[in-house]
């Protein structure tokens, strides 16, 4: 390799060569021809900028395909072996570390038990040493490649900071995560919220790679949302930005945990609906599935929220897909069924049918993969948002 990525960034952010890497990342094969169309540059220009990307070992070429007079023209592809990502996904229960090419592919991971009740800096100190460690295994191959760590969690963020402000399911508060690895370990460090990660790892790699506009939703023991326009993360003045489990759905409501009334969750996530039936979510699950009316009441009014909220969401940002992802619809899909028809109940009419309600695609190390994809977006962001 020519150069080293993490030393070397004044030389690898020109503005034409992020360019070309993230459209050849975004169309996943495409050749130099097509490139000079997309971005209206000269040929020898496109040539010029894949030859070094090619010298870089982020770019390589995959077989042909006819050109517009009959020639074979070369396809480009990125390079899996091109350059590495460290992905850290932190969950309530456990942390899953792992090593991942820039195509979404994890190379090396490990997962660690995770005790909440354990100090921060205890935590921090451990993962630090766990990457050391899955690097060092990796061997210097990879290792030399290796751009920077993601990080995937619950909680409030702060970004571009990365400072974990609060997180209800560790106890945590005011923890300066980006600051303390990144000293720890020598590499650049990105922390963000794991409903994020999870739009950006399917608008990268998985089902919503076609959509500009989207937004997820996540539905696990709370509800979380996420929000991309034009490719573009959405995240508000203080990252907070898709906070959509505490949305006031009906003003009179059962009490949330946030103290207020009525919010969306206490309707639809896994922990409220067990609050109400006094039953785990497999009892209730079990119980539907056998048609008691306690639990189809349930599971129906969770349904009818869900689309409610949907579609309040595609009012207020018009997004072409919706991704419906998190525990709760990956261990019980069901609570999506008809939740189109459901959705377009509800919206305003002139976006009736605007919209694609979508399901994940990354399966059990998507964790890992959504934090890896954290750092790609941000490495190919100084590309031109506009093509």
């Amino acid at each position: 390799m020519s150069f080293n990525l993490k030393y070397d960034q004044g030389r690898i952010r020109k503005y034409h060569y992020f360019m070309l890497l993230s459209l050849i990342q975004k169309h996943k094969q495409i050749s130099r021809t097509q490139l000079a169309e997309i971005t209206k540059m000269s040929n020898t220009s496109v040539g010029k900028i894949i030859k070094e990307l090619m010298n870089d070992g982020l770019v390589i070429e995959v077989g042909q395909t006819e050109g517009e007079v009959g020639r074979r023209a070369a396809l480009l592809e990125l390079n899996p072996a091109g350059t590495y990502i460290v992905g850290v996904e932190m969950d309530w229960n456990a942390i899953h570390i792992g090593i991942v090419t820039l195509t979404g592919e994890v190379m090396e991971k490990k997962y660690l038990d995770f005790n909440a009740k354990q100090e921060a800096e205890a935590v921090l100190e451990r993962i630090a040493q766990e990457i050391s460690g899955l690097i060092g295994k990796a061997g210097s191959e990879i290792a030399d490649k290796i751009i920077a760590v993601g990080v995937s969690m619950p909680g409030l963020i702060s970004w571009p900071g990365g400072e974990a402000l609060m997180v209800p399911q560790f106890h945590w508060e005011n923890v300066p995560i980006k600051a303390y690895l990144e000293q720890k370990l020598d590499y650049v460090v990105y922390v963000d919220n794991h409903v994020r990660t999870v739009l950006l790892s399917e608008s990268l790699f998985g089902n919503m790679t076609e959509f500009r506009d989207s937004v997820c939703i996540y539905v696990g023991s709370g509800v979380g949302g996420a929000v991309m326009i034009n490719g573009e993360m959405l995240r508000g003045y203080r990252n907070t930005l898709g906070e959509i489990g505490h949305i006031t759905m009906e003003p009179d409501g059962a009490m949330c945990d946030c103290g207020r009334l009525g919010c969306l969750q206490t309707f639809v996530c896994s922990s409220e609906i067990e609050k109400q039936a006094q039953k785990s979510m497999k009892e209730v699950i079990a119980a539907y599935e056998r048609k008691e009316d306690w639990a189809v009441r349930l599971i129906d009014r969770a349904r009818e929220y869900l689309g409610l909220a949907i579609s309040n969401a595609i009012c207020m940002y018009n997004p072409q897909g919706v991704l419906l992802a998190g525990p709760m619809m990956e261990e019980f899909p069901a609570l999506g069924d008809h939740i189109q028809a459901i959705t377009n109940k509800y919206v305003w009419a002139p976006l009736r049918n605007s919209f694609h309600i979508i399901r994940p695609s990354i399966g059990k190390d998507s964790g890992v993969i959504g934090a890896s994809a954290l750092v790609l977006d941000e490495f190919l962001r100084f590309s031109n948002d506009d093509i």
